[in-house]
């Protein structure tokens, strides 16, 4: 190890011998490592795969005024008063219900 005007000596982080600054190298995962024999890139599994475009629409769109809302269902008929209009309280089914749906 010869004298460099600036230079200055540190320990490699992975196998602890003492070399020049100018000799050395930092990891990607912030290793200080000797250049020519500790050094390794960084492997692709690290990085993570770039998204391609996804689609963020949603396939059927229908306004919430077009669906339905379930008031009661008659226990002896399953027949069901449905109300077009908003309730307070309900759930949504986009098509009325019969008897032979249940």
């Amino acid at each position: 190890m010869s004298y460099k005007p600036g230079d200055y000596k540190v320990t490699c982080d992975r196998c602890g011998f003492t070399r020049l600054a100018s000799e050395c190298k930092m990891t990607w995962d912030g290793w200080f490592v000797c250049m020519d024999t500790c050094w390794e890139p960084k492997h692709e599994q690290f990085n993570p795969p770039k998204p391609l475009g996804e689609q963020q629409t949603v396939p059927v769109l229908r306004k919430e005024s077009s669906l339905n809302f379930v008031d009661s269902v008659d226990d002896e008929t399953l027949e069901s008063t449905v109300t077009p209009t908003d309730p307070e309280d309900g759930y949504f089914i986009t098509t009325p219900i019969t008897g032979d749906d249940l």
